[in-house]
């Protein structure tokens, strides 16, 4: 062997083994073909660049900050919440980020993932400082009345074949997803959402017949609409539910029959409007708990903020001036908006969030389902206590 193919032999055994080293992963001829004399050289170096080593330290950041912020939450179980979901976000994004590692273009989508941490961290520090739509906001998200928890809590109420379509949604999204009980809905529903052979027109789906187009309610998310229109919540964070039927326009602006394509995308967008109103109820326990906290009866400590090792001075305007060309006058003045979190100031927040939940219990004797909302709860809570107090009042009179 002569030495030019004995030091080409040496330096390609010197690349095969720091590309084993970097990442185990890839076959020989993809680093040989990616050697630095390469002409076709497509694939990232193996080396951090300046951005990604910003990028990782500015992540540890603010999964530190978030986690930080959590913890002092007037709440405990939105604490817990809070934390299982920035940890689940974080578990997922950095698996993505691995995955992609070879892709300049998801850099983008890393930016995009690292400013909403950013602006998650906003949210937390102003809800601690003791703002109210951010606190309400938090609060909103943990117990289920907006965000991911939202969709999880009305997997149980969907008929089956579409709530395990919404399941596999939300685990392509955001991984583990809690098992929805779909053991109790009921094989009659499948049977009412059997399409006929002929697609109903514009009358006949304000009639009833809308099940040709959308899969029809399950028993529960029936009882609960109905319940939820006799007894509307208020709409803190959307609007009210009002007809449970589609009003589809028999005629179109030509008063001509409405075409069977527009019948059926009305339909579908009633449908989505439906369970987009819907207030899915939450567990037994997690009720009786909100409402506790509502009236006041189940108190929660506040947790203190550490002091800080050495407290910073606040700078004047004209410095914010220099610095930033322009004064903030959150820092500058401090946060205007900010309250201090008393247990009367939580009572309020939770009484708006126990307003928005309801509770679905099975009633054994009478074979149905019961729904209770905030009134009905604190209703009959106040009629229990106001006998009571009757009951007193009329015992210490007569003696």
């Amino acid at each position: 062997m002569n030495p030019e193919t004995q030091e080409t032999s040496r330096l390609s055994n010197i690349l095969i083994r720091h590309a084993s080293s970097a990442t185990g992963s890839r076959t020989t001829a993809d680093y040989l073909a990616n050697a630095p004399n390469s002409p076709t050289t497509t694939l990232r170096p193996f080396w951090k660049t300046p951005r990604d080593i910003e990028r990782d330290t500015e992540s540890r950041h603010l999964l530190r900050s978030l986690l930080r912020e959590a913890t002092y939450l007037p709440d405990s179980h939105v604490r817990d919440w809070v934390r299982q979901h920035v940890l689940g976000r974080f578990r997922k994004y950095g698996f993505k980020v691995w995955e992609h590692r070879d892709d300049p273009a998801y850099e983008t989508r890393i930016d995009d993932k690292l400013r909403e941490a950013r602006q998650g961290v906003g949210l937390l520090r102003r809800a601690n400082e003791g703002e109210r739509k951010p606190l309400l906001r938090v609060l909103l998200m943990a117990y289920g009345r907006i965000g991911r928890r939202r969709y999880e809590l009305m997997l149980p109420l969907m008929p089956t074949a579409m709530g395990r379509d919404m399941k596999e949604a939300l685990l392509a999204r955001s991984g583990k997803v809690d098992d929805g009980e779909d053991g109790e809905l009921q094989d009659e529903t499948d049977q009412k959402t059997r399409p006929p052979a002929r697609r109903p027109n514009a009358a006949e789906v304000n009639n009833g017949q809308w099940t040709a187009y959308v899969r029809d309610f399950s028993p529960q998310l029936r009882v609960l609409l109905e319940s939820q229109t006799r007894t509307p919540p208020p709409h803190l964070t959307r609007p009210p539910l009002r007809k449970l039927k589609p009003q589809v326009e028999e005629l179109n602006s030509w008063f001509r029959p409405m075409p069977l394509s527009r019948v059926q995308n009305q339909t579908k967008e009633w449908y989505a409007d439906v369970l987009y109103k819907a207030h899915p109820p939450l567990t037994l326990p997690e009720w009786q708990r909100l409402r506790a906290l509502a009236v006041g009866t189940l108190k929660e400590g506040m947790r203190p903020r550490r002091t800080p090792i050495a407290p910073a001075r606040r700078q004047s305007a004209l410095e914010l001036v220099v610095m930033y060309g322009k004064p903030n006058p959150r820092k500058a003045f401090g946060n205007k908006q900010a309250h201090q979190i008393t247990p009367r100031y939580m009572r309020r927040l939770w009484a708006q969030v126990f307003a928005q939940c309801p509770v679905m219990e099975w009633e054994a004797q009478r074979a149905r389902w019961k729904v209770t909302w905030r009134e009905q709860a604190l209703g009959m809570a106040y009629t229990l206590e106001q006998e009571e107090a009757v009951a007193e009042k009329a015992a210490a009179t007569s003696g």
